[in-house]
């Protein structure tokens, strides 16, 4: 039971610690199985001209980031729902709600960064011969690193706020295909968007996710000038990826985390009223 003399940073070591028990005991590891196998997979699909020519580079580089999505979101979506009963009684003897979801936070950025190696490492294998010679701000494999890293997590933060809100598991896992085919649709790849869906988009991890990964594919001349991009019937939003600022992509995923995490914690600071 938590009780009030327990500070702040306490309560986080507490249930950072909690995770971490969680983690080992109901075997959440396999998750990093999980990852292996799905990036496996779209490495075995995925065209031996990614990186190379523009039409399979944009195909490869969706898929990516739709994995990445995927992963994020798998880690978390029944985090927060399966444990409302414990957090309520809880909560009523001394648990902060802001320390409880930064225990989360921590640990799922550190999940996140080993999901995300291994996404990168199979990235790196399948395309050593096609990679760019370099990256726009750091070395090409810390680039692509961030990226694929921003992508797995926010998704993470955006599937703990989806478990904050879910009253169980069960309307957790209906809820969850929703957001994902929120994140295909609005992605800006396999729909042309315009008007209000193209202002929405802005709020989804895909579309930042892809202009990542798009920027730092075009670095690369065969992408770039493919004569692919003379037939397309509209402007090609990557066309100059290599003047978009990477780090302002990486800067707008930290915000809609950081976004997620807070409106997680006013989510779930009126658990007390819960009738559930």
């Amino acid at each position: 039971m938590m009780g009030n003399r327990i500070g702040r940073k306490e309560q986080i070591r507490i249930y950072v610690g909690k995770c971490w028990r969680l983690f080992n005991n109901e075997k959440q590891w396999k998750n990093l199985i999980s990852t292996l196998i799905i990036i496996g997979l779209i490495a075995m699909v995925t065209s031996e001209k990614t990186f190379r020519a523009y039409p399979q580079t944009k195909n490869s580089c969706f898929s990516i980031i739709c994995a990445c999505i995927w992963v994020g979101l798998f880690n978390s979506i029944q985090s927060v729902c399966r444990e409302r009963a414990i957090i309520k009684r809880e909560h009523r003897t001394g648990l902060r709600i802001s320390s409880y979801i930064l225990a989360h936070v921590i640990f799922e950025a550190a999940l996140c960064a080993a999901e995300a190696m291994i996404v990168l490492a199979v990235v790196l294998l399948k395309n050593a011969a096609n990679l760019p010679n370099k990256g726009l701000i750091f070395p090409l494999p810390l680039d692509l690193y961030i990226t694929l890293y921003l992508t797995v997590f926010v998704s993470d933060m955006m599937a703990i706020l989806v478990s904050c809100i879910v009253k169980d598991t069960n309307s957790a896992m209906t809820v969850m295909p929703f957001v994902l085919i929120v994140q295909l649709i609005l992605a800006g790849v396999v729909f042309e968007l315009e008007g209000v869906a193209d202002i929405i988009s802005n709020l989804t991890i895909s579309k930042w996710g892809m202009n990542g990964l798009m920027s730092i594919a075009c670095t690369t001349d065969s992408v770039r000038n493919d004569p692919y991009l003379l037939t397309l019937a509209t402007e090609n939003p990557w066309q100059k990826a290599e003047d978009v600022n990477l780090a302002l992509i990486w800067l707008i995923l930290l915000s809609i985390a950081a976004g997620c995490v807070a409106f997680s914690m006013i989510a779930l600071s009126f658990i007390d009223r819960d009738k559930r």
